[in-house]
């Protein structure tokens, strides 16, 4: 991909917004914990999920800082950003502000959304990877919108296990198997939904992200030629 110049305008833009999401993180994060154990109908493991979230939130926001300082790997900021958003409005947005119970449609629109995000960070991974012997695995463009299609399912289904997880050890409703509520704290007054209907949600999240990562690898496919001017470009400018 080609990159921006550091200093200019869309990368200074880049930035401001992701330095702004990781203070809206803090702050959000933190009220919100608070504001949980004031609430006397709080559990334990509602505050173990909501402090896990965040954690997770502000790991996803340093981890290229990270990775360039002890590895050596620069990540994109296009790329950063866009990870940064996702988990923002993934995790802040609909668990602590809890848009998943106020909006139904939020988990199937993060989900459709997502494919597109991981379309990017597959192709980023695989460019990596590949680098020195890209006429070897670059030059086949069926190949790659392969890869990017399994690439999305593959990270749709480790997101499920994660839900199913969450759900199984701290007692939310990530996967939306309540018929009251689709917020993923849950009260004991609750009731959850029986067979097949309690399948729904994790079923529509799998489709959604075949869907999703579908039309990332057809883009990928039809838009072949340029993404790899791109990545030579981007390789140039790096010797």
């Amino acid at each position: 991909m080609k990159q921006a110049q550091p200093n200019s305008p869309i990368n200074q833009s880049l930035r401001r917004l992701y330095f702004a999401l990781f203070v809206l993180t803090i702050g959000i994060g933190t009220g919100n914990v608070v504001y949980l154990c004031y609430q006397p109908n709080t559990t334990v493991n509602a505050l173990i999920f909501c402090a896990l979230q965040y954690m997770v939130i502000l790991a996803i926001l340093t981890l290229p800082i990270f990775l360039r300082k002890r590895f050596m790997i620069h990540i994109p900021l296009m790329i950063t950003v866009m990870c940064a958003m996702f988990g923002f409005v993934t995790m802040v947005m609909g668990d602590g502000l809890n848009f998943y119970g106020k909006y139904s449609w939020w988990d199937s629109v993060l989900h459709l959304f997502s494919s597109c995000v991981l379309a990017f960070v597959g192709l980023w991974i695989i460019t990596i990877i590949f680098e020195k012997r890209d006429q070897l695995v670059l030059s086949n463009k069926l190949f790659l919108a392969l890869y990017v299609l399994i690439f999305g399912l593959s990270c749709g289904a480790v997101w499920e296990i994660c839900e199913y997880a969450y759900d199984a050890f701290c007692g939310t409703n990530t996967q939306q198997f309540m018929a009251t509520t689709t917020a993923s704290i849950t009260t004991a007054e609750d009731i959850p939904l029986c067979g097949h209907e309690a399948l729904r949600d994790t079923m529509t999240d799998l489709i959604l992200d075949l869907v999703g990562s579908l039309l990332m690898s057809i883009y990928v496919f039809l838009r072949y030629n340029k993404l790899i001017a791109m990545h030579h470009t981007a390789t140039t400018n790096k010797e």
